[in-house]
């Protein structure tokens, strides 16, 4: 009797201490969504007018030590979108199409890395994006991606975390630094005012990919912490649904957003390619033929 207590209480102590040692993912979030269209379709891409209400619109060229981009964004409250024409974006074709996941608060997208390579083993890509500003050199952002050789792929996926060096610059004190930080607490204090569009944020994301750039995908989501389940990987932030098909390379086939007031049910043609059905607080842009 005393021996079966002993076991137990032995048992007992070793799940305890493994359920310990297991830690919760870090709640990412979808940050934004790129997309590259062809010239006539960027440059019509936000002209109807529910845009003015849904996101601030912005044309933006950006340079960093690296790279360099221009393209017209759609902002909301913590996601938004990125689009391009091909010349925009160097190396990039139509019906390409990326991905951009965000930590919550500083640091943690070095303990994701940690716990990526101890539990994965995986090749695993870390960048420090640099803005550079007419000679003015600032740590803009850290990345962390999923290592691929395959550059034909038309998919791509990345987690980020602004720097310290770029929070502070914008005014947030080292107290506010060590909480959790969502797009539009840094964007509020970049700007220096308040949101009041109504895109709020992107919950679900719908793919139409191959078996080879699937395990692409496939790491990288677990990677970033998302799980997966009969074709979904999520979290409780977004929602990201693949359907498999014998093509040459991935296509983007939906985003919903989530909009923070109701709107009237209607079909908005931004495109020959791309629709946009908005229905109460969910709207979700539509990519076909691609």
């Amino acid at each position: 009797m005393y021996r079966q207590i002993a076991l137990l209480s032995l048992l007992f102590l070793s799940f305890t201490a493994t359920a310990q040692t297991q830690k919760t993912p870090l709640p990412v979030y979808l940050n934004h969504v790129f997309f590259v269209l062809d010239s006539n379709s960027y440059a019509h891409v936000f002209d109807s007018a529910i845009f003015k209400k849904i996101g601030f619109e912005m044309v933006m060229k950006t340079t960093t030590t690296e790279d360099s981009w221009y393209g017209k964004y759609l902002m909301g409250r913590d996601s938004y979108f990125e689009v391009f024409y091909p010349t925009g974006l160097e190396g990039s074709s139509v019906g390409n199409f990326g991905l951009g996941f965000m930590t919550q608060t500083l640091g943690d997208i070095n303990e994701m890395e940690t716990v990526w390579k101890a539990e994965r083993k995986d090749s695993i890509r870390r960048d420090t994006s640099v803005i550079d500003n007419k000679g003015f050199k600032l740590p803009w952002f850290y990345s962390l991606s999923y290592y691929s050789a395959d550059s034909s792929k038309s998919g791509s996926a990345w987690v980020m975390e602004n720097t310290g060096d770029m929070l502070k610059s914008v005014g947030f004190t080292n107290e506010e630094m060590n909480k959790p930080v969502l797009w539009h607490n840094f964007i509020e204090k970049k700007m220096k005012m308040k949101n009041s569009k109504s895109l709020n944020r992107i919950v679900a994301v719908e793919i139409v990919t191959n078996k080879k750039e699937l395990d692409y995908f496939k790491e990288s989501f677990i990677g970033f912490g998302l799980t997966e389940k009969q074709h979904v990987f999520s979290n409780e932030n977004i929602r990201i649904t693949y359907t498999l098909a014998d093509i040459p390379t991935s296509k983007l086939k939906s985003v919903e957003i989530e909009l923070t007031e109701p709107f009237a049910e209607q079909t908005v043609i931004l495109s020959n390619n791309i629709s946009m059905h908005v229905k109460d607080k969910t709207a979700t842009i539509i990519f076909n033929n691609w």
